[in-house]
């Protein structure tokens, strides 16, 4: 009859305490991984959520101020390539345009979505905020604030109209 190897105690613990951290931390960094992707993810979907709403309220303020909605302004950049997969750091001169500068609204941190005021009619209009976050050309997220105004005894009344989330 051979001998019995027996394992002792203390490695048996020892192994089973080092198998079961590497268990632990892979679970850990599985969690983090996806969890702080989905953070980054609804965080610059926020940015253009809050910025659509932001310049819908700046255009039924200067429409307060001045009587009429503002004409549409370009869009903030120019292209949607400028935010496709990057940021784009937007200066004083691309928010020249009325519907931006008549109640002050601007983006000043890096931005991701593309902005513009689009009026539709003499008493409504959308602002509205896009994005393509993987830089194929494609649009993956806009949000889209409406505006509509009555004329109540000879003044203009405006106020915000449906919200619009057309995210793929």
């Amino acid at each position: 009859m051979t001998p019995r190897q027996t394992i002792s105690g203390r490695k048996l613990v020892i192994v089973g305490g080092t198998f079961s951290i590497v268990i632990l931390f892979g679970i850990v960094l599985a969690f983090r991984t996806f969890g702080f992707t989905r953070f980054v993810a609804n965080s610059q979907l926020q940015e253009g959520k809050s910025n659509a709403i932001y310049l819908s309220r700046a255009v039924v303020a200067c429409a307060d101020k001045t009587g009429k909605l503002p004409e549409s302004s370009r869009k903030v950049p120019a292209e949607l390539t400028q935010v496709g997969a990057k940021t784009y750091a937007s200066t004083d001169a691309d928010w020249s345009d009325d519907a931006f500068a008549c109640d002050g609204f601007r983006v000043r941190q890096p931005q991701r979505f593309q902005y513009q005021w689009e009026r539709k009619g003499e008493h409504d209009g959308v602002a509205r905020a896009q994005s393509d976050f993987n830089g194929d050309g494609v649009v993956e997220a806009t949000y889209e604030q409406e505006i509509h105004c009555e004329d109540k005894n000879g003044k203009l009344r405006c106020g915000p109209g449906p919200f619009h989330d057309r995210n793929k």
